[in-house]
C-alpha cells in the first residue's frame, strides 16, 4: 500500500530526529525512515551549544535534555595531559563559556544516544510517523512531488511513500546526495579517528575540579566522562603508517585504554568501537528540486569548536518554517530557494573555523591545508553569523557588515540573529528569544502604536499570524530603530525586515516586505 505525507525524512539520527520534531511542532506531518533498528549507541555528538538550545528551549525539551546530563556541572573543563596518572595537567577553559548575557539558555552537555530518544519520543507524540529499521531504496521527483521506495527491513516489504518534499539526513556518505549528482567542495578526509566506548575506575576530577574531556598525548587521543562509569576514547589512526581500523581489536582497545590511564593493570570493559573519518566538505548546493540536504549530508566539519552536529541543527531549523509557509500555502516555493542561499555560506564559514581550530590544536592535521582563517570567538560563530542573502529584507549599506558579529555589540540588522534582551511581561522578566519562538513576531516601541493597525490591515500579515509585541526599555537601541520603528522577526528568531520609524510609508514598506520574503520573486528591497 503506497503511502502520502507531506515530507519525508531520510535517516533518523540527530538531524533527521530533529528535523521531524521541528516539523511536526509546527503542525506539519511528516514520516522518517531509518535504516537502522533503533538510535544510535555512539555518542560523538554530545556539546549541544547555547543557540541550539535556545531551538530547543523553543519546543519545550530543554529541562528533559538537562536532565540527561551527567557531568552536570558548570565548571566542568577541557584539560591536556600525558596521560591520567601523570601529575601535570593543562587546562584548557570551559567549553563555551557562559552566555548568559546574550541567550536566555545555555549550553547543554547530552550524548547522543540520550538526546536522540529524547527527539524520538517527541516527534512522534506531536504526530510524526518515525520508522526504524527501514530504508530508502530509490526515489524520483516531478513538479508535484517525490516518489520515494523505501523497504522494512524486518519483513521485505517495499512500499512507495509519496511526499510534496524531501528533506535528506542521511549522513556524511548520503545516498540521496549522491543520487542527485551533487557535489562537494572542501579539503576532504583529513584524519581519522576511533571511537571506543568503555567501562573502567577513572577518576574524572582532577585538582578538584571535573572533566568534561582530556587530551591525551601519549595515545593522541581523547578521553571523555560519561558520568555513569562509561567513557568514550577517541583516538587517531593512520593509513600511511599501515595502521588500520579493523586492528582496533577489543585487546588493542584496552591496551590503549591502559596506556591513556597511566594503568597497564586497569580492568576495561570495552563496549563498542567504530571508526569515523575528520573531513571538511561542504555540498555544492543544499537543494535540488523538491530535496534538501541537512546535517551531515549537507557538510561535514571537524570536531574541533564543536560545530558540526549544531550547525546542523541550526539546518533543520532554517528549513522546518519554510516547508511549513509553502506546504500552508502562505508562500511561494521561491521562498525555498533562500535555504541554500542562507545555509550554505554559514556552513562554509564555520567548517573554515574548525579547521583553523584543528590547525591550532594539532599543529600537523596529517593533510597540507591553505593558511588558516583567524579564529573568531565561540559565541561569534555560534550567535553572531548573518545571512548575506536570504528571505529578509536587505538594507542598503555602502559596505556589507561583517560575516561574524559580536553577539554582544549586536546590529539588528536584517538577516542576523535578533538579539536577547529581557523585557517585562505579566510582571515577569522574559527574553525577547522566548518571544520569538516559532512565531511571527513584528516589535513595536510604545511610541510606535499605529504597528498593529498596520498589521489588521495587510493580508500577509494575517496569513502568517503575526503577532505584534509592543517592547519598551533598552529594545529600539538594540535593534536599530526610533522609539516608534519596528522590527519583523522570523520563526527561526532572524530579523526579517526593520522600518526605523513609522510614517506615511509604513503601510506599504511592510506589505512589501512580507511579499518579499514569503515569496522570494523580487530582488528588489523593500524601503
Amino acid at each position: 500500500m503506497d503511502v502520502e505525507t507531506p515530507v519525508l525524512i531520510v535517516g533518523g539520527s540527530l538531524n533527521g530526529l530533529t528535523s521531524a520534531l521541528l516539523l511536526a511542532h509546527r503542525g506539519v506531518s511528516c514520516m522518517v525512515v531509518e535504516r537502522h533498528a533503533g538510535t544510535s549507541i555512539q555518542y560523538k555528538f554530545r556539546g549541544i551549544s547555547p543557540r541550539s538550545m535556545e531551538i530547543y528551549r523553543g519546543l519545550g525539551i530543554e529541562a528533559e535534555i538537562r536532565a540527561r546530563d551527567l557531568i552536570d556541572d558548570k565548571a566542568a573543563s577541557v584539560a591536556r595531559m600525558k596521560n591520567l596518572a601523570d601529575g601535570e595537567i593543562a587546562w584548557q577553559g570551559v567549553p563555551w563559556s557562559d552566555t548568559s548575557d546574550i541567550s536566555p539558555t545555555t549550553a547543554a552537555t547530552c550524548d547522543q544516544d540520550q538526546l536522540e530518544p529524547i527527539l524520538r519520543a517527541h516527534a512522534a507524540r506531536l504526530g510524526a510517523d518515525v520508522r526504524f529499521n527501514t530504508e530508502l531504496i530509490d526515489f524520483t521527483q516531478d513538479g508535484d512531488g517525490v516518489s520515494a521506495r523505501v523497504r522494512d527491513r524486518a519483513t521485505g516489504v517495499d512500499r512507495v511513500v509519496r511526499a510534496r518534499f524531501l528533506i535528506a539526513a542521511d549522513g556524511t556518505q548520503s545516498p540521496v546526495r549522491e543520487a542527485l549528482g551533487i557535489a562537494r567542495h572542501g579539503p576532504g578526509v583529513l584524519q581519522q579517528w576511533m571511537n571506543v566506548i568503555f567501562e573502567a575506575d577513572l577518576p574524572a576530577v582532577f585538582e578538584g575540579r571535573p572533566l568534561r574531556s582530556v587530551f591525551i598525548t601519549d595515545i593522541n587521543g581523547t578521553f571523555v566522562p560519561r558520568g555513569d562509569g562509561r567513557w568514550l576514547m577517541a583516538v587517531q589512526y593512520v593509513p600511511e603508517r599501515g595502521e588500520r581500523a579493523e586492528d582496533f581489536t577489543p585487546d588493542h582497545c584496552r591496551d590503549l585504554i591502559r596506556r591513556g590511564a597511566g594503568r597497564p593493570d586497569l580492568a576495561v570493559n570495552v563496549i563498542d568501537a567504530r571508526s569515523w573519518d575528520a573531513a571538511a566538505a561542504v555540498a555544492d548546493r543544499y537543494s535540488e528540486g523538491r530535496v534538501f540536504l541537512v546535517g551531515d549530508s549537507a557538510h561535514v566539519m571537524p570536531p574541533t569548536g564543536g560545530f558540526g552536529g549544531n550547525t546542523g541543527i541550526q539546518d533543520a531549523h532554517n528549513l522546518a518554517w519554510k516547508l511549513e509557509a509553502v506546504i500552508r500555502g502562505v508562500a511561494g516555493r521561491g521562498l525555498l530557494d533562500s535555504y541554500d542561499a542562507e545555509r550554505r555560506p554559514v556552513a562554509d564559514r564555520t567548517v573554515a573555523q574548525a579547521l583553523a581550530r584543528l590547525q591550532a590544536w594539532f599543529k600537523d592535521p596529517s593533510r597540507k591545508l591553505p593558511p588558516p582563517e583567524p579564529i573568531v570567538d565561540d559565541s561569534a560563530v555560534i550567535f553572531g553569523y548573518c545571512y548575506p542573502t536570504g528571505a529578509f529584507v536587505a538594507e542598503p549599506a555602502d559596505t556589507p557588515g561583517d560575516f561574524f558579529e559580536n553577539p554582544r555589540a549586536p546590529s539588528g540588522r536584517p538577516g542576523s540573529r535578533a538579539p536577547h534582551l529581557n523585557v517585562k511581561r505579566a510582571g515577569q522578566q522574559r527574553s525577547t528569544i522566548d518571544l520569538f519562538a516559532g512565531t511571527w513576531v513584528l516589535c513595536a516601541g510604545s511610541q510606535g502604536r499605529v504597528w498593529p493597525d498596520l498589521l489588521k490591515r495587510s493580508a500577509s500579515a494575517g496569513a502568517l499570524q503575526i503577532v505584534c509585541q509592543d517592547l519598551q526599555q533598552s529594545w529600539p537601541a538594540a535593534y536599530g530603530v526610533d522609539a516608534d520603528g519596528a522590527v519583523l522577526i522570523r520563526p527561526d528568531g532572524f530579523v526579517a525586515w526593520r522600518r526605523r520609524h513609522a510614517d506615511e510609508g509604513a503601510q506599504g514598506a511592510l506589505d512589501a516586505a512580507l511579499n518579499r520574503v514569503l515569496a522570494q520573486q523580487s530582488r528588489k528591497a523593500a524601503s
